[in-house]
This record gives structure tokens, sequence and C-alpha cells, in this order.
């Protein structure tokens, strides 16, 4: 204390810094200790004078930058209103050895000390520094391990299925520790899936309820499309649940990264209610798919990738595709003599002429449509057959589902055995080589089945829509005008082989030869 005593007796201004690292009720009684401790050190010094008490109370300390009155104390002593700052530790000022020394370096060149009481370092003796940075990295360590605990005690709690959301727009978690739907917010997530089934866009269904008034998550009544996106994507809407989708790849950053395979990720099927049907997210999922893979084809043999412009106003856009080139149709307005009429033309035709794509005709709309509604009623009228091509295909699907889940449920019980064995027998260390192989293959198979869980739908899924269209085709008589809707609930893609000839896929796996027919003169 000697020490102490010869460097700080001409000093005026000292402040203290304070800070607990929860909200619990052990800790808030630690924080107004500090806080009246260092009140009374300060008044009862007559060569100080009070500067102030700067107290962060329940906030982190792996950095510094959401700590308010530590950076509010930092600012004061660049101000030159504090020429000497008390803390009651290293790890009560920072347990980051880079923001601490960079602080006190700071401080230091301001010839401004900070005295940590219990290790009894004063930071302007020419030790101080070195011990300092012993210290911060203990703490800083400290810190890791904290992490560390956290990261396995997050993963332990996948495992068992547990929550990892406490609100999601639509949700809320209840008493009981599961999500519960909030129903004035779930129309708002269910108008989103409708309209974008219905071809809007996602900027245009973000225009859309921002004009309804309708409020995000956050409280904000604009809406960005990157949220529509998100909602659109987010399983937990049909009542599944991803977990470990990111994770904090530095534990002093806090910088989260998309996790890609760096860890393990926990699929919970029915974890709780669902605001949309798995048909409906199946489907949007579908054409979020189909939206996303639109390419455009450069000249000669080598291709330049490049998403194209989707547009939900018309049913055929990106539906109607060239057979000579792969391009997708595009809607145009011709006018002759006074008069216009729509036409749809390929795209690489209409960017490049006859360059890349010689042959291509260009369709009267009112024709085109007539062609497709006369396919349909075909469909309409021979209904039985298409449910039988549609019921065939999804049963494929489901049985090779069924297969492949056995296989991994086979798999993963064998795999988990030879962990217990190695467990039982404390052959942990010896076979290290060999309990991570098996461990590595199980998180493989795991991640298999969860991204086979992204790409289809399950066997509910399935027959549910399955379900929807025969009762739908069973409810129709043959159609008396063109349907966007129905076009984009039946068909996936309309190949235009020739002027001619199209070729109809429907979404049932049925592809369908249909006749264009004749303009009338």
């Amino acid at each position: 204390m000697v020490t102490l005593c010869v460097h700080f007796f001409n000093i005026d201004p000292v402040a203290a810094y304070c800070r607990v690292s929860t909200n619990s009720e052990e800790q808030a009684t630690s924080y107004e200790a500090q806080v009246s401790y260092y009140t009374n050190y300060i008044l009862q010094n007559p060569k100080w004078e009070m500067a102030g008490i700067f107290a962060d109370d329940g906030i982190s300390a792996t950095n510094t930058k959401k700590r308010d009155d530590f950076n509010a104390l930092i600012n004061a002593c660049v101000s030159g209103k504090i020429d000497m700052v008390l803390t009651k530790s290293i790890s009560r000022f920072a347990r980051n050895t880079v923001d601490s020394l960079y602080h006190i370096r700071l401080l230091k060149e301001k010839n401004i000390p900070i005295f940590f009481e219990k290790e009894q370092i004063n930071t302007m003796e020419a030790a101080g520094e070195l011990l300092i940075t012993i210290l911060s990295s203990l703490a800083q360590e400290e810190s890791r391990n904290i992490s560390e605990n956290v990261k396995w005690s997050l993963r332990k709690k996948y495992e068992r299925g547990g929550l990892n959301t406490s609100r999601l727009l639509g949700y809320q978690k209840g008493d009981d520790g599961k999500l519960h739907i909030v129903p004035e917010e779930a129309a708002v997530v269910r108008y989103i899936f409708m309209k974008y089934l219905e071809g809007k866009s996602s900027c245009a269904i973000a225009k859309d309820v921002t004009a309804q008034g309708k409020k995000t998550i956050r409280g904000n009544t604009v809406w960005n499309p990157c949220v529509i996106d998100k909602i659109l994507q987010n399983e937990k809407y049909m009542g599944d649940m991803l977990s470990q989708k990111t994770y904090t790849s530095d534990f002093l950053t806090k910088k989260r990264e998309k996790n890609v395979g760096a860890l393990p990720q926990y699929y919970v099927e029915n974890s709780h209610e669902p605001i949309v049907s798995r048909e409906i997210f199946y489907m949007a999922r579908e054409e979020r798919i189909r939206r996303n893979s639109l390419r455009k084809l450069a000249a000669g043999n080598r291709e330049k990738e490049g998403k194209s412009k989707h547009s939900g106003k018309y049913a055929l856009t990106e539906i109607l595709v060239c057979g000579e080139c792969g391009r997708s149709y595009r809607r145009q307005i011709w006018s002759k003599y006074g008069e216009k009429k729509a036409v749809w033309r390929c795209s690489n035709r209409l960017t490049y002429g006859k360059t890349y794509c010689k042959n291509s005709p260009t369709l009267d709309e009112e024709r085109l449509h007539e062609s497709i509604l006369e396919a349909l009623n075909r469909i309409i009228r021979d209904k039985d057959a298409f449910m039988d091509t549609f019921r065939e295909n999804v049963m494929t699907v489901l049985q090779t589902d069924l297969e492949y889940r056995e296989e991994c449920n086979d798999d993963m019980k064998e795999l988990q055995k030879q962990i217990k064995e190695l467990i039982q027998n404390n052959k942990i260390t010896d076979e290290q080589e060999e309990y991570e192989m098996i461990s590595r293959r199980i998180d493989e198979i795991r991640r298999e089945r969860i991204e086979r869980i992204k790409k289809r739908g399950t066997e509910e899924s399935q027959k549910l829509k399955m379900e929807k269209i025969y009762g739908f085709l069973e409810r129709k008589h043959e159609l008396k005008e063109y349907d966007d809707n129905l076009v984009r609930s039946l068909i996936k893609t309309i190949c235009v082989i020739n002027e001619q000839k199209m070729e109809i896929h429907f979404k049932s796996g049925t592809v369908m030869t249909q006749r264009i027919i004749e303009k009338e003169y």
C-alpha cells in the first residue's frame, strides 16, 4: 500500500468501476455491495474527489461493446474528468485480454492509473502491465471454459429435443416450455404462405403486410423481403424444429456462422402445434427452389449463370420454357395496325435474336390459354387415370423414404451399440480413433436424414397433397375459361416443342403432349 500512496498523493478526481455478470439475486447483492463500498472508500479519503461510480449490472463481460457505464468511464477519462480508476479485480474489469490491455494502455497514455484492489496492481508501475497480461489471459481462459460449458449444455438440450427459441412470429413460449400459437400473428404467417403460393414475390408480400399495418416480431411496421423469406424457410411453422442452424465460432467476438457441417444438427418432427400444414410448407419450398433455380444461358457452348427476375403476375412466367434452348418464355405486348395483343416469346430469342435460338415460335396468348385449357379438361375427364399415376409416384417416394428410414435406424442402433461397448469396457482412451470415427458416422447419418427431410415432405404431407388434388378434380366439371391459380396448382412446367406442339409436365408426374390451337385469320 506504500506504493499506492506515493503515486496517488496528488490525485483529485477518482472514479470506481463495478460489475456483476448476471441478474440473479445473489449477484445483485454483490453489485450493491461494490457500489456502496467504493462510494464510502472514495469519500473517506480527503485527497480524493468523487468523480463517479460507474457500474454495469447483469451484463456479460467477454467484450466491452455492450457495457454502457464502462464506455462512459473511458470517455470521462479521455475527456480529462477522471485522474484515477479503482476496481475490485481484473475479472471485473474485463475477461478479454485484448480489451483489457487496450484500455489499460489508453489510460496509461493519459497518465491515468487503474488500481486493481484484489491483485494489488497499479498499472502505472513497471511490472503492472506484465502482471495484467498474465492475469487477463487467465480470465480469458475462464471465459473460454464457460463458453464451452454453455455449448455442451445446449447440445445436450438439443439432443433431448429441447426448445431453441422463446419467441417467434406466430408463437410464444408457454409455462410448459413449449411453443404455443398466437392467433393474430399466426394469421399473418398463413397470409404470407398463401400469397407466396399464389405467385406473389417476397417483395410484393412485404409491401402488402406493410400497407396493412402488420407488425414484425420486433414490432416494426415496415417489412423487409428478407423477413418474408425467413418465414417461408422456417420449419417451425409446420411443427418441426431444427436446432443448431448457426453456432458461435469465436467466444470473444460472439461471431455467429451458418452451420454447414461444423457441428451436428438435431431435427425433431411434430415438436409443437403447426401454423401451416406440411403440404403448404413443402409446396412453398418447392416454389422457392423453382424460382431460385432459374438460370440464363449464354452464347455458344459455355454457360453463364444468373438469376432471372421472378414475376408473380402471370402463372406462365417461368413455367413456360423453350424446348430448343431451355430458357423461359416472356410475355410481350405487340401493337399492329393500332391493335394490341399479348404474345409469349423465348427470352433468349428476345435478347439475342436468332443467334442462339433459331426456331422458337412466338405464341399468341389467347391461343396458348385455350390449348392449356384443353389439356386441363382432358385431365378432368380422365381424372382416375391421372390420380392413378400420381398415387403410384407418391407411393414409390414413400416406399423409398420408409426403406431409407429403416436403414438409418438400423445403422444408428449398431453404431450406438459400438460406442456403448467402448464405454463399458473403458476403451475410450485406447480406442480414441475408433470412437471418433463412429461419432463422425453418427453425425453424418443425422445430417443425411435432415437433408432428406428438407428435400421432400413426409408421408403425411404427400398424402395430403394427393387427397387435395383428387378432391379438387372430383369437384370440377369441364372448365369454361383459363385459370391462373389452377395452372399454378397442377402444372410444373410447359415445354414448347414447336408452334404446333407443347409438352405439359404436371406436378403429379403425368406428362402430356398437347397440340397448340392454330390461330384464326
